[in-house]
């Protein structure tokens, strides 16, 4: 009786003492790799003109995890729910940040041609180039007002029209803002006619948008495809799990179960992966 009480003693002091050693050091390992995510993400939300504390996010970040694999263990009952919870709640919020920026990126894009009709109508009417970019800041909504509003208060600041045009191509990194950027400089340096030169790229971003909206139209079904390969068998899994829990079970506690689960997630994610490159064609 009394080795059973110090062989207990014994262990709740290892355990103890592992957990005052080891435990510190991952908080603070915890901590420095969440400071560089945070301090990444507070970049990419500056620079989509999102606004937060980072304090906010540091607790969203470490609460969506712990949210996420609770919930996975309550749902499946088992620990590789709660492991899948966590893994899930670590990865989708930079997806969802990096989702978010690429819709706003498409969006600038899709902005371009009002925005070169509309400087090149300012231009016709004896306004000068910064002038010009002051209307279309006020006239067109975000998110290109807000980079050219930025560009705007830059200039006014004593920073160079090419200096800000740069910092505009690096925060919205579009190949036809691109173009835009290097016909400007270029324009300003030999003394061509912006208007004229306006008017030629608004017909070929035209032509190119014409050109892009067709290989989307012939590529749907591709695209398609992989959005039900990505769904059906996760609709399945849960069907399955709700109606007859007794064989779904068998994946989860037997080793062959899982090792065929395992083989089953990781083959619907490369053939997701690839049906996407297969069906994306580039312009």
């Amino acid at each position: 009786m009394v080795l059973k009480i110090i062989t207990i003693l014994l262990m709740f002091g290892s355990v103890a003492l592992l957990t005052h050693k080891f435990v510190p050091l991952f908080m603070r390992r915890y901590y420095q790799v969440q400071n560089i995510r945070m301090t990444e993400i507070t970049k990419q939300l500056d620079r989509m003109f999102i606004f937060a504390e980072r304090q906010r996010i540091f607790k969203l970040f470490t609460a969506i995890p712990l949210a996420l694999g609770l919930f996975g263990f309550i749902l499946l009952r088992h620990p590789i729910g709660l492991v899948a919870g966590v893994v899930l709640g670590l990865v989708s919020p930079p997806i969802l940040i990096k989702n978010i920026s690429l819709q706003r990126r498409n969006k600038f894009q899709g902005q371009l041609v009002d925005g070169l009709m509309l400087l090149s109508s300012s231009l016709r009417a004896g306004m000068s180039l910064n002038q010009s970019f002051e209307v279309l800041a006020e006239e067109l909504p975000p998110p290109i007002s807000d980079e050219f509003a930025l560009v705007v208060k830059e200039n006014q600041m004593g920073v160079s029209l090419e200096d800000c045009l740069t910092h505009l191509k690096q925060r919205m990194p579009v190949m036809d803002l691109d173009l835009i950027s290097t016909a400007i400089n270029i324009a300003r340096e030999t003394g061509g006619d912006l208007t004229e030169i306006f008017s030629q790229l608004v017909f070929t971003m035209r032509e190119k948008r014409k050109l892009e909206d067709r290989v989307r139209a012939l590529t749907v079904q591709g695209r398609l495809q992989g959005l039900i390969m990505g769904i059906l068998p996760i609709a399945f899994g849960i069907f399955i799990y709700f109606t007859n829990p007794e064989n779904f079970q068998i994946l989860l506690s037997d080793k062959l179960g899982q090792t065929l689960l395992m083989y089953a997630v990781i083959s619907e994610v490369i053939g997701i992966i690839l049906i996407k490159k297969l069906s994306r064609v580039e312009v």
